[in-house]
């Protein structure tokens, strides 16, 4: 099991990569199926996201997808 701080740094470079911009919603399967992130588990890569939302990067939604709520530049 990895730790939790390099799955968020993965999945902050892969929304780096993609340039993403707010307010863009992004579906769960997009980061999960990158060359960066697919080494690590639905339930490590689920954690990640709850720590970006925490920290207000995104917003999460019940349809397996999330809001980006900062420029890709700023996270």
């Amino acid at each position: 099991m990895k730790s939790r701080i390099e799955v968020v740094n993965a999945v902050t470079d892969v929304l780096r990569r993609l340039r993403v911009r707010p307010p863009s919603q992004v579906k769960f399967g997009t980061i999960a199926n990158t060359p960066a992130t697919t080494g690590y588990s639905r339930n490590e890569l689920l954690n990640a996201l709850y720590a970006l939302e925490h920290e207000g990067v995104i917003a999460l939604h019940h349809d397996n997808s999330f809001s980006v709520l900062k420029s890709s530049t700023l996270i």
